[in-house]
């Protein structure tokens, strides 16, 4: 197994009930990024394949790379009959040929890396011209029930910070120098789910973790009895993309 800082393994099961991306956030990239299906592109830190099936289905020829065995084994299960090559690697170093793909995606894993050796290994695998995209699901942090959650959050993590995934990515690209001024695009929509798997997804939240320490599972409950006695519960999001083409 590669050995990497974040270790999934044993939030793979609950990593996997999280939110899908926004249909209308991943169609503006595509159009804008003028990328046919068919196309060969590669999904980096591909987890359970949230960002690696909705691009199968679009038809491209989805590379996807996964450090984590636990994770790797869902999405490769998640994406059975779309015919996705995955194989394990990181963003840094992919194991992926040169100029092989023409669009390098990073779903929710461009926090979990040295961006700047990511996008070094992602210009070394994409063709002439190629794209870079990555993109996180973010909750709407001023609807009630965020709110609610926000409150248990700090009664537990009380300077809790959430990190490079709640920044815009846009200076560590474009002060890389193989890129183009960078795009952005976002989709809201509603994710209405069990109130259960919402608790359960919470247990994938590796940064929360960290920064509650030995009180985690306190504090998973503590968001459970937010929703106790309810049968589902209904999440704002809004998929946030930011993306360049390759000089």
């Amino acid at each position: 197994m590669i050995r990497v800082e974040w270790d999934y393994t044993d939030l793979a099961a609950a990593y996997d009930k999280r939110a899908d991306y926004s249909d209308q956030a991943l169609d503006r990239m595509l159009r804008a990024m003028a990328l046919a299906p068919g196309r060969p592109v590669a999904d980096l830190g591909a987890g359970t394949g949230k960002l690696t099936v909705p691009l199968a289905r679009r038809g491209y020829r989805v590379f996807a790379v996964e450090p984590n065995d636990a994770m790797r084994g869902f999405g490769i299960r998640n994406s059975e009959g779309f015919g996705v090559q995955w194989s394990q690697g990181t963003g840094e170093a992919t194991g992926l040929g040169d100029a092989g793909v023409q669009a390098v995606f990073f779903g929710s894993s461009f926090n979990v890396v040295d961006q700047q050796a990511a996008l070094d290994e992602t210009l070394r695998i994409l063709t002439p011209g190629g794209w870079f995209a990555c993109m996180w699901n973010h909750r709407d942090l001023d609807e009630p029930l965020q709110v609610a959650v926000e409150e248990v959050i700090r009664r537990f993590a009380h300077s809790y910070d959430y990190g490079e995934r709640r920044r815009d990515p846009s200076g560590h690209v474009e002060s890389h120098g193989g890129f183009h001024p960078v795009q952005h695009v976002e989709g809201r929509f509603d994710v209405t789910m069990p109130a259960a798997e919402w608790v359960e997804a919470w247990r994938s939240h590796a940064t929360l973790a960290r920064q509650t320490g030995g009180r985690f599972d306190e504090a998973i409950s503590a968001i459970g009895g937010i929703v106790a006695g309810r049968e589902l519960v209904t999440v704002p999001y809004a998929t946030r993309i930011w993306f360049a083409r390759a000089r």
